[in-house]
């Protein structure tokens, strides 16, 4: 199966509110030969407030913001188009679960394309910094990694280039695939069975039958700087269909006769003897033979390790009562959810799919010219599809929306990006609080280039400010 490696730079860190700004890929076979590249930026979208740091770091002058050919909606376009014609393929990258399928995600779903287009037709996901983490605690001496003063090891992807000797043009979209692709082959070739799990548990269900087959699996959970592997034996799925897994450091016989009560008052004190396994996320998963790695296992024995878990695996009452606490605890989460108003923005993963009606109005959406599109937008069933709609037409060809259209997309953005509040998304204050934070920062550092952009940066929101200031 052929690789996707790409790399998102971005306005800022959260994918629901910041947009994308450059994207490098490269299509690459399972030897690692290139195919084809394609490598694009765009300017940034009406009414969004970049992050002042996030353009420091990708090297984002305001002329690019500005003046770059491609609109925002085109580029994301142009990428969509090319996925699809690079399908199917594992979609591979550093840090992408996280981060880059996000912002993928939920701009595809913002512009009325299909969000999950790295996970359907036949495509999957993977991630080499899961790898990576893995293949050193396997094979500790397949790679170099950096060390902070705490002691933790870290994986950042500029900091794993210089330690390995890879050219690497750091937080540069293509910059940053070309080194993901170095260290992918670093591993395939040093942690090859590492490299393997990762390539198989790229899929849900390759996850979940690996579960079912294997009694006992190593599993791999990265908390706060700090990197644990378990022995682990399957006992259900959640509400979210997440496996549930036991550990099995626990004897389990402990368990089996606590009243429900009593387990659930268990299962949330720490260590927690129930492990998720998200299994749409590439979780690393080993065989029993791994258990030889990590000494707290190894030192009870895998005749034991096995016992546990064929004393979990014919128990179906224990199994039921992890199961039906899981959902109670979900359903109480349910009742004291907020009930305040969802934004559109924030509604992929709770708003419900789109309908066939709706589905088929997207596909016409795209194909239509301007003018059609508005006629188009009016006809989603769902009101989000409808306000995503407008808003792209308010970017893209503002003339056609008829006034009082405009004047509502214009309003709501005016209100979001000048509010004084904390907000989720980023606003003017923000910005400039930001400004002047960097702006002693570079001064005492005297780095006159950074005081330079930060001039022309604040000359650039005051404009910004000044036009949604009139509404």
């Amino acid at each position: 199966m052929n690789f996707v490696f790409y790399d998102l730079e971005t306005t800022g860190r959260n994918a629901t509110w910041d947009q994308i700004l450059q994207i490098g890929a490269i299509l690459v076979d399972s030897n690692f030969q290139e195919i084809d590249r394609f490598e694009e930026r765009c300017r940034l979208r009406q009414g969004l407030i970049p992050e002042p740091g996030a353009l420091i770091v990708n090297k984002t002058s305001v002329e690019m913001l500005s003046n770059v050919n491609l609109s925002h909606y085109q580029l994301i376009k142009k990428v969509y188009d090319v996925f699809n014609k690079w399908s199917p393929a594992i979609f591979i990258g550093y840090n992408t679960i996280s981060f880059d399928e996000e912002f993928l995600r939920k701009t595809f779903f913002k512009l009325l394309l299909e969000p999950y287009t790295t996970q359907f037709n036949g495509n999957r996901r993977a991630d080499v910094l899961g790898m990576s983490r893995s293949s050193k605690y396997y094979y500790p001496e397949c790679i170099n990694v950096g060390l902070n003063e705490k002691g933790n090891q870290v994986f950042k992807l500029d900091v794993l280039t210089q330690l390995n000797d890879i050219k690497h043009n750091a937080h540069d979209a293509m910059g940053d695939v070309e080194a993901t692709i170095e260290i992918a082959q670093i591993l395939k070739n040093k942690a090859q069975n590492v490299w393997q799990s990762g390539l198989s548990n790229s899929n849900k269900i390759e996850v979940d039958n690996f579960l079912l087959k294997n009694d006992v699996i190593c599993m791999d959970e990265y908390f706060f700087g700090k990197f644990n592997s378990y022995a682990v034996t399957y006992v259900c799925k959640n509400k979210f269909n997440y496996p549930q897994c036991f550990d099995l450091i626990h004897d389990p016989i402990d368990y089996f006769e606590m009243s429900i009560k009593d387990l659930k008052t268990k299962m949330k004190l720490k260590p927690k003897f129930i492990k998720e396994i998200k299994n749409n996320k590439n979780p690393l998963l080993m065989d029993e033979s791994y258990i030889e790695k990590i000494p707290s296992y190894k030192t009870l024995g895998l005749n034991i390790l096995k016992e546990r878990a064929e004393l979990i695996k014919n128990n179906i009452d224990f199994k039921n009562k992890i199961q039906t606490i899981l959902f109670e605890e979900n359903e109480e989460k349910q009742m004291f959810k907020s009930q305040v108003d969802i934004d559109p923005e924030d509604s992929l993963y709770i708003g419900g799919f789109p309908d066939n009606s709706d589905k088929s109005k997207m596909l016409q959406f795209h194909k239509a010219e301007w003018e059609e599109k508005f006629f188009i937008s009016n006809q989603f069933k769902d009101p989000r599809y409808q306000y995503f709609a407008h808003r792209l037409i308010y970017e893209e060809a503002p003339q056609i929306l008829p006034q009082l259209d405009y004047e509502k997309i214009h309003k709501i953005i005016a209100k979001q990006i000048l509010s004084t509040d904390n907000e989720k998304w980023n606003t003017v204050p923000k910005s400039y609080h930001q400004l002047d934070t960097l702006r002693d920062q570079y001064e005492n550092e005297k780095d006159d280039e950074k005081i330079e952009f930060l001039g022309e940066l604040d000359n650039f929101l005051q404009n910004l400010e000044n036009r949604y200031q009139k509404t």
